[in-house]
């Protein structure tokens, strides 16, 4: 793996360490530059940030040490008590303590306008760049795909994570959408459409390549 340290201040994440159980994948709905986004995180007084950002080159972007945690989920306390969890606060606080967060850059959902697929700030994304769905997923057609280099660095790194802290690399069919197993502390590998609702988040998106990685993990090992 091409991991580059690229550490966030000590006041923007919580060096404690806790037991890890859960993996999110996220896409950062921006640019192509992963420490950017770190940057961007270092501007914002609260802890929210991932570990791991991975750019359109694959290289990995480490901000704090994967037994650290931050807040990287964003659970809606209505929504949580929706799904009939009445502990919202110790909820939230655990599912963060006990997952780790990996960020892929993308711009996520794209609209379409006299024939070309733009971002939300206007900007025409080439056609070979755009994963299209014939049903709309979350409430768009067209996403900015996750590149080659980013699935093979995420798969790499996944595999590294789940074999460090003994996480079970098991597909879940259902994390494409709100998933009480994931809300619920179910180890594993999930997106943050695991849990959030449509209307809030979108990443990650279900490309067909990157279904096929996380299918494929469940027989794979980190290189000894």
């Amino acid at each position: 793996m091409n991991i580059q340290q690229y550490p966030l201040p000590e006041n923007q994440y919580h060096a404690d360490v806790f037991p890890k159980s859960q993996i999110v994948i996220h896409h950062t709905a921006s640019g192509p530059s992963a420490k950017g986004n770190i940057d961007y995180w270092k501007s914002d007084p609260v802890a929210v940030a991932t570990a791991f950002v991975i750019g359109k080159d694959g290289i990995i972007q480490q901000a704090f040490a994967s037994k650290y945690y931050a807040a990287h989920l964003g659970i809606p306390a209505a929504f949580i008590h929706g799904l009939g969890f009445n502990d919202y606060g110790t909820r939230c606080d655990t599912l963060h303590k006990q997952s780790i967060g990996i960020e892929l850059t993308c711009w996520g959902g794209l609209t379409q306008k006299n024939g070309k697929w733009l971002n939300y700030l206007g900007q025409a994304i080439p056609d070979a760049n755009v994963q299209t769905y014939s049903l709309p997923f979350r409430g768009f057609a067209g996403f900015e795909k996750y590149a080659d280099a980013q699935l093979t660095a995420v798969k790499e790194l996944l595999v590294y994570l789940c074999d460090k802290y003994n996480i079970p690399k098991t597909y879940h069919p259902g994390m494409w959408d709100v998933s009480k197993d994931a809300i619920g502390g179910t180890p594993g590998i999930w997106t943050h459409t695991s849990y959030r609702i449509a209307s809030d988040k979108q990443d990650c998106h279900p490309q067909p390549e990157l279904i096929a990685l996380l299918q494929s993990l469940s027989s794979a090992s980190a290189p000894a």
